[in-house]
């Protein structure tokens, strides 16, 4: 009998979390709403049970002097978003990178290696009533390993982000970020504003510009601007390339990246 009753509750609690994935697979989710391809964070949430994959190469060149030329190439950014809760998803980011340097007529260049991983955290604080935006907040930790010598940092460094929308029309919206993020390598904090605009067009295209500034470590202001084209292919997959410049000769002089997104189960 204690067999046949432990049998009948195993059988219960499968038949109950089978019914939980089915129910939670058969609510809309809506239109995949990723980070990508903005400097800032969005404040959407990967819905609960559903997993997401945010995927993207970067290439970066500045040019801090006359006799010094920087590239940075991002061959993937990858991040790993999945919903546990209603309004909480969890997150692993990595990506792969390359630097070429040209020192009057002198070239060199690193090897590919692995940037700091993230892992963090994303939570709904709430959603948009009349001008109060909807808001969420991001917490994030950059663990040095198993990244690559040239880009490992000494400590583990912590980011935190208030990403902010505003749904001006449905076919507008109004993005900003505040927060602020440590470089791994010291103390000192640096800082980092946005503010953006996405508008909708047909057939799942949009497009976007936002302004975003940095101040770093080191008290250095590096302002800029980027734009771009997104298009909704599916429901639960969106491509997006986009341009950035730097404002000042602080910042890095510009870039251009490309990216997919898809979320599972469809």
């Amino acid at each position: 009998m204690t067999k046949l009753m432990k049998k009948n509750s195993l059988l219960a609690l499968l038949l109950l979390l089978s019914f939980s994935v089915l129910k939670a697979q058969e609510e809309d989710p809506g239109e995949i709403q990723p980070d990508r391809p903005g400097l800032g964070e969005s404040a959407q949430i990967v819905p609960s049970k559903y997993f997401q994959i945010e995927m993207g190469g970067n290439y970066q060149w500045d040019k801090p002097s006359d006799s010094l030329r920087i590239l940075n190439l991002t061959y993937n950014s990858t991040f790993f978003r999945i919903g546990i809760l209603k309004g909480i998803e969890l997150r692993l980011s990595f990506g792969a990178r390359q630097d070429f340097t040209k020192f009057g007529t002198v070239d060199s260049k690193t090897k590919v290696g692995f940037m700091p991983w993230g892992l963090g955290f994303k939570a709904k604080l709430w959603e948009q009533k009349g001008a109060l935006p909807r808001a969420a907040f991001l917490g994030n930790l950059q663990i040095p390993y198993p990244s690559a010598a040239f880009l490992k940092t000494k400590h583990v460094a912590p980011y935190f982000l208030i990403p902010l929308e505003w749904d001006l029309h449905e076919t507008l919206l109004m993005t900003g970020n505040v927060g602020m993020f440590w470089n791994g390598n010291d103390a000192n904090p640096a800082y980092f504003v946005s503010l953006g605009y996405d508008y909708a067009l047909p057939k799942g295209f949009g497009v976007f510009v936002e302004g975003y500034a940095t101040i770093d470590d080191l008290a250095n202001f590096l302002p800029a601007i980027n734009a771009g084209l997104v298009w909704l292919v599916l429901p639960n997959l969106k491509l997006d390339v986009s341009a950035g410049l730097g404002l000042n000769s602080a910042a890095p002089n510009g870039f251009i990246n490309g990216g997919i997104s898809y979320r599972l189960p469809r």
